[in-house]
């Protein structure tokens, strides 16, 4: 069956369509877990380049096609190549910053991503757990300050000149669980999130609801984020992370 352009810029819009939502499905919930996409601002920049790269392929192919042409075959391959290089490209970027550590960290939780994370910084790292980066999904840790005051201060003069903190040194990274009575100290009650989220009292209150039958009860520990911060739910008995909320943790 000879086709037209119509029905070859369908096919060719229903295979980018497809192509687009196992892309999106590895993007969002694997590497970006929502909403961690919402803390790290990858959303827009990712549904753009992958909008443009769905509907630049068939549209490219709606001009060139014409089942006359000799060399058909030849462009509509260009347009394929063109187009799987876009799309890996798009996928690239977003790979190479994801987020792979939601670290604890002094009073918060830190997202850090892996282009945080050199060789040079990796080669440091004592912990075999630690020495490399995670390829799926984002780790819970926790980060240990250095026994040292001659360390400390000179992590504190790095963060304060915009350089690394405490979670973007994996040499002082260890298992979430060495530092839960240091979380427990600092599980704030839920309604501190009140004022910052007026608009959202009611899914507060639900929280409360959805976990009533946890004995002790359940508070939050704010998360720090590129684009914008979160609320970690954790329960006051364990410290175990029950969840992280699109709330804003403090006054913006």
């Amino acid at each position: 069956m000879k086709l037209n352009r119509f029905q070859a810029f369908g096919f060719h819009l229903l295979g980018s369509g497809v192509a687009a939502f196992i892309s999106a499905a590895l993007v969002f919930l694997v590497w970006y877990r929502w909403p961690l996409s919402v803390a790290t601002g990858v959303t827009e920049i990712f549904v753009l380049l992958l909008a443009v790269d769905v509907v630049m392929g068939p549209l490219m192919t709606l001009i060139v096609f014409n089942p006359a042409k000799k060399e058909l075959k030849r462009d509509l391959a260009i347009i394929l190549l063109l187009q799987i290089c876009a799309l890996l490209y798009g996928l690239y970027t977003v790979f190479v910053p994801r987020p792979v550590y939601l670290v604890f960290n002094a009073d918060r939780f830190d997202l850090v991503y892996a282009n945080d994370l050199s060789e040079e910084k990796l080669r440091k790292v004592v912990d075999p757990q630690f020495r490399s980066v995670p390829l799926f999904g984002t780790e819970l840790i926790a980060a240990r300050a250095p026994d040292s005051a001659k360390a400390r201060n000179d992590i504190l003069f790095s963060a304060m000149a915009g350089g690394d903190d405490l979670p973007q040194l994996p040499q002082y990274y260890v298992r979430y669980a060495q530092l839960k009575g240091e979380v427990q100290k600092h599980i704030r009650p839920l309604q501190e999130l009140k004022p910052f989220n007026s608009e959202q009292t009611a899914a507060i209150d639900a929280l409360g609801s959805k976990y009533a039958a946890i004995p002790d009860g359940i508070g939050f520990v704010p998360l720090r984020g590129k684009a914008k911060d979160l609320t970690v739910i954790v329960r006051r008995d364990s410290a175990e992370v029950l969840e992280v909320k699109d709330l804003r943790p403090w006054k913006n």
